[in-house]
C-alpha cells in the first residue's frame, strides 16, 4: 500500500483546487503557513492532527473522509487488522438481521457475507463480488437503485479517494480494469459528485426487484474496532423513518 502521506497529500491538493483556492487563501483560512501547506501537498511532511483539523474545516471536508485521513495519519501507530475471516458467529449475526445486511470490505465494496434480504434486494451480487462493479456492470442495478447515477458516483468517489491508503495498487488496478468495462466509468471515476456530504448520512432509494415498490433506506456502515478486529464493516440498509408531519396551525379567532 502507498505511504500514507501520498493519499493525504493528493486529496488535500485536489480538494483545494476543486474549491478554487490558492495556497495563500487556504493559509489565511486555516491559519497554517503557505510553506507548510506546500510540504503537506507534496507529501514531504505529515500534518499534525491540529493541522489536519484546520485544513478540514477550511476545505469543508466530509466527516467520512476526515475520519479516513486521520486514520491514515496514525496508521504507523497501530498494527493492521488481521486478514479477512468470516466466522460462523459473524454469519449468524448477518442472518439474524431482518433488513438487507452484508459484511463489506472497504473501499472496494467487496462482499464477504450477506443475508437473504440482501440477496433478494440485489440479485446477481454474490459473495466475493464488488458491489461497485455490480452497480456498473449488472443491468439490474439501474432498476434496483432508483438514483443509480448518484449512488454509483459516490461509491466510485469513495473508492478513488480512500483506495490508495487502504488497498494495494495491484488490487486497485484490478477493480478499475473491471469497472472500466462500463461506458460511464471514466466520467464517474475522474469527477467529484455534486454533494460529497451525502457520504456522511447516506440515503438510497431502492426498488424491490419483485414487486417494484420503492423504499427510501438509510445505509449504516459499522466497523469492528474492538476485539476481535475485522477489516470488514457491517452494512445494513434499513427503511428510513418518515419525519413526523407538523400539525396544521389552527386559525386564530378573535375573542
Amino acid at each position: 500500500m502507498e505511504n500514507p502521506r501520498a493519499p493525504i497529500a493528493r486529496y488535500l491538493r485536489e480538494r483545494r483546487e476543486a474549491a478554487g483556492m490558492t495556497r495563500a487563501a487556504l493559509s489565511e483560512s486555516a491559519g497554517i503557513s503557505p510553506g507548510l501547506i506546500q510540504k503537506i501537498e507534496q507529501g514531504t511532511r505529515m500534518p499534525t492532527l491540529e493541522a489536519l483539523t484546520a485544513l478540514f474545516t477550511a476545505l469543508a471536508v466530509p466527516e467520512m473522509i476526515r475520519d479516513h485521513l486521520v486514520s491514515l495519519s496514525l496508521a504507523d501507530r497501530y498494527d493492521p487488522a488481521p486478514p479477512t475471516l468470516v466466522r460462523r458467529t459473524d454469519q449468524a449475526l448477518v442472518d439474524g438481521i431482518s433488513h438487507p445486511a452484508s459484511l463489506q470490505l472497504h473501499p472496494t465494496f467487496h462482499i464477504a457475507a450477506d443475508n437473504a434480504a440482501w440477496r433478494r434486494l440485489f440479485p446477481g451480487l454474490e459473495v466475493g463480488d464488488s458491489m461497485l462493479a455490480w452497480m456498473l456492470l449488472d443491468p439490474r442495478a439501474k432498476t434496483v437503485l432508483v438514483d443509480w447515477e448518484q449512488q454509483t458516483h459516490l461509491c466510485a468517489y469513495a473508492f478513488r479517494v480512500m483506495g490508495p491508503g487502504l488497498e494495494t495498487q495491484a488490487r486497485i488496478a484490478e477493480l478499475v480494469e473491471l469497472c472500466s468495462r462500463a461506458p460511464e466509468w471514466e466520467r464517474l471515476w475522474t469527477t467529484e459528485p455534486e454533494s460529497t456530504y451525502e457520504l456522511d448520512d447516506p440515503v438510497v432509494r431502492c426498488r424491490d426487484p419483485r414487486t417494484g415498490e420503492v423504499t427510501t433506506m438509510s445505509i449504516h456502515s459499522l466497523g469492528a474496532s474492538l476485539m476481535p478486529r475485522r477489516d470488514w464493516s457491517l452494512v445494513v440498509y434499513s427503511p428510513r423513518p418518515e419525519r413526523p408531519r407538523k400539525a396544521p396551525r389552527r386559525p386564530q379567532t378573535d375573542g
